[in-house]
């Protein structure tokens, strides 16, 4: 480190300073001049005046080198340690990320996505609503109805997990969307968000707005033509969406 020799060289300095302070000081405790001696060569003591200023200029100089020093290794270590801090947030990000993108990645979810776009491009997207609200479901009817629904929660359900950690600040949108590509979004939007309406008219509109947030319109849109006669969620009725 540059500051050991400066550190050297004021604590000289201070020593030196320090001599010539009690040097007479203790020639006058043990008498080694008489009184006349030392007022005689009294005068020739404010020669050292410069002397003394000029290592004490020297002593306060190296203690600000020194101190300057002192803040620049303090800044290098802060620096240091935002650098790790990063570096784990970014660890820490990708250990909470990985599972999403294995979850994205399984046969079930992507069975279930597939069962949702079938219905879509087919325009029978509405037919969930309405075997839903049917109570004397025939057995057919009802395992339809079943597929339809175990579909819609698996899919979403990813969704919901990755909004509530984005929405505590323990992920980033930019991470966000490297995961959650526009086509899933398109799929939430335009299939799933209509059956959540389906459910309930007062459903939380949370994640739904926050995957939405996450790309313009034209990112979204341009994944795939909507299929006439399906259903669309009121929410995004009259939006850049529809």
């Amino acid at each position: 480190m540059n500051e050991l020799p400066w550190l050297r060289l004021t604590f000289g300095a201070l020593l030196i300073w320090l001599l010539f302070g009690l040097v007479p000081i203790f020639l006058g405790i043990f008498d080694v001049f008489s009184d006349e001696y030392t007022a005689r060569f009294s005068h020739y003591g404010g020669m050292f005046g410069a002397a003394s200023a000029f290592f004490s200029g020297f002593a306060l100089i190296g203690i600000l080198l020194s101190t300057r020093a002192q803040m620049e290794a303090l800044a290098i270590q802060k620096q240091e340690l935002a650098r790790m801090a990063e570096n784990q947030r970014q660890a820490l990000t990708l250990q909470i990320v990985m599972p999403f993108m294995d979850d994205i990645a399984s046969e079930e979810f992507r069975q279930a996505s597939n069962v949702l776009r079938e219905y879509e491009l087919k325009g029978t997207l509405g037919k969930y609503g309405l075997l839903r609200e049917k109570a004397d479901r025939t057995p057919e009817e009802q395992d339809e109805f079943e597929l339809l629904d175990s579909s819609r929660r698996r899919f979403v359900h990813v969704f919901h997990k990755m909004a509530r950690l984005a929405g505590n600040g323990a992920v980033a949108d930019d991470m966000v969307r490297t995961v959650f590509s526009p086509d899933l979004v398109w799929t939430l939007l335009y299939i799933d968000e209509p059956m959540e309406e389906a459910i309930r008219a007062n459903y939380s509109h949370r994640t739904f707005e926050y995957f939405q947030s996450l790309y313009e319109p034209s990112e979204i849109i341009g994944q795939w033509p909507r299929t006439e006669g399906n259903p669309v969620a009121t929410r995004l009725k009259g939006s850049a969406l529809v």
